[in-house]
């Protein structure tokens, strides 16, 4: 479904915003992507959230899902954040017949509206290094 066709709260509209804004930077700037998040906190502001690893020794993409959702869920219990939204790069096949698209994903998590789409980015990196992007398009669940 088109962005537009999407009836969203200005609070969600705002993290997503921030969220694919910082995501095609960091694509751009460095051609690589690491998942990371953003929220919300009880007074509307959005505010940026990366995990905190060792060096030397990268953990997986999804252990640093895992954990940035066990910290923001339980921000969001202990009422300190009102939405938050997981940032990641995942494949997204289409059409049967089609070759799968990098996408750049966002999964918004909202304390009250709990069936909010998640929004794919798709991006290619041409053969000299120039990062574009197709049209973003959300998934209802």
């Amino acid at each position: 479904m088109p962005i537009n066709e999407l009836k969203m709260t200005d609070i969600i509209q705002k993290l997503l915003e921030h969220s694919t804004d910082y995501a095609k930077e960091l694509l751009i700037d460095t051609k690589e992507f690491y998942p990371f998040g953003a929220y919300i906190d009880t007074i509307d502001n959005v505010h940026p959230l990366e995990f905190d690893y060792n060096k030397k020794i990268q953990p997986t993409v999804s252990t640093v899902l895992e954990s940035l959702t066990k910290y923001c869920e339980n921000e969001m219990t202990n009422d300190r954040m009102k939405a938050y939204a997981l940032v990641f790069e995942s494949e997204v096949q289409l059409e049967e017949d089609q070759p799968k698209l990098k996408c750049i994903t966002v999964q918004l998590i909202d304390k009250v509206d709990k069936k909010l789409p998640t929004f794919y980015i798709p991006y290619h990196i041409s053969n000299n290094q120039e990062v574009s992007f197709d049209e973003m398009f959300g998934v209802t669940p």
